[in-house]
């Protein structure tokens, strides 16, 4: 594996900016660096938070497991992205899991280390309060997405916003379209049905797992006035 500068990625991440070299420095003797093949896992539903994560490059997802196979897909996480810190805080097992949808590399900040950080760091304090709160804002307008919007909607919502991460009119689906349809709280029959739908009106071509934005402004016009399947 290519030798990694971990104090760069630290030093880089919005979680520790402004946070002193002296105190970097010792959080980076604690990191661990964990390497994930896609399809494997990182912790499962019961485990108990050990630490925070940062992905340096792939993707995770996660989700909350079914006895019936259709698990809920809570949320993806990408490269530059951290998440765990708020299980961290309580003494209670995950609700999810975390599942590598692609190999990916990810840095393991243990949970007595952080805190120490913390009890030192008001000013990191704040912008994990900060981080914390953008990612509850960020369920409450997800939940208030799929309570508003339609399915056109969602899925169009879905594609302008990965188009725009991957900076590309080419979207490369990040999930199976069954996995994709419980992102966006739908069915995969619905979530067909809109593609196909979308496909008529010459909107979108899908090839696989590429779907091509002929134009995201007509999406948007579309998105906003157009037809849509509920």
């Amino acid at each position: 594996m290519t030798k990694l500068n971990l104090l760069g990625l630290l030093e880089n991440h919005a979680l520790f900016r402004n946070i002193s070299p002296i105190d970097l420095g010792e959080l980076q003797k604690e990191v661990v660096k964990i390497e994930l093949e896609k399809g494997l896992m990182l912790f499962r539903k019961g485990d108990i938070a050990e630490g925070t994560y940062i992905v340096v490059y792939g993707l995770l997802k996660l989700s909350i497991p079914s006895s019936q196979g259709n698990d809920k897909v809570l949320e993806l996480i990408r490269a530059g992205q951290s998440f765990g810190e708020a299980m961290m805080f309580l003494d209670e097992p995950y609700p999810f899991y975390a599942e590598a949808l692609e190999n990916t590399l990810l840095l393991k900040i243990p949970r007595t280390a952080l805190l120490q950080l913390l009890d030192r760091s008001p000013l990191l304090s704040r912008q994990m309060m900060a981080g914390l709160s953008y990612r509850l804002l960020g369920f409450i307008r997800n939940v208030e997405r799929y309570s508003l919007q339609n399915a056109t909607q969602r899925v169009i919502d879905y594609l302008l916003q990965t188009s725009a991460i991957q900076c590309t009119n080419e979207v490369r689906l990040e999930l199976k379209k069954h996995l994709l349809a419980s992102l966006l709280n739908l069915s995969p029959e619905t979530l067909s049905r809109v593609l196909h739908q979308l496909m008529d009106e010459d909107l979108i071509r899908v090839s696989g797992s590429i779907i091509h934005i002929g134009s995201a402004e007509a999406l948007k016009t579309y998105q906003h006035g157009g037809m849509s399947l509920h």
